[in-house]
């Protein structure tokens, strides 16, 4: 969270002086800061479980594909369906470049 000083208007900054946390001000202005590690600890482990409960792990076999699915032969494997999309990948005064992907082996290739 973000906090101002009171006295001037400017930025607290987190500082530590004699192995004690302060919220600093250039002006001089200096704020405890009170640290509970059980707190803290607590809301860690409420994170991490929750976390865990939300944990949804993807392989990439599991994705899905938002790209057009085109007929186009792959020039390694010869399967005749791919995936393309464009990118701009030269200058904007100039055309797209179209990239396929084999839906079979993988392969990806591009047509200017």
């Amino acid at each position: 969270m973000v906090e101002f000083c009171p006295e001037c208007g400017s930025l607290l900054r987190k500082t530590i002086s004699n192995g004690k946390t302060y919220l600093a001000c250039r002006c001089g202005f200096k704020k405890p800061i009170i640290i509970d590690d059980k707190k803290k600890r607590k809301k860690i482990e409420e994170k991490k479980k929750a976390l865990e409960k939300n944990l949804i792990v993807v392989n990439p076999e599991d994705k899905i594909s938002v790209n057009l699915i085109v007929n186009r032969i792959c020039p390694k494997c010869k399967y005749s369906k791919a995936e393309t999309w464009q990118e701009q990948t030269r200058s904007a005064d100039e055309p797209s470049t179209t990239f396929f992907r084999c839906l079979k082996c993988k392969n990806t290739w591009r047509e200017y």
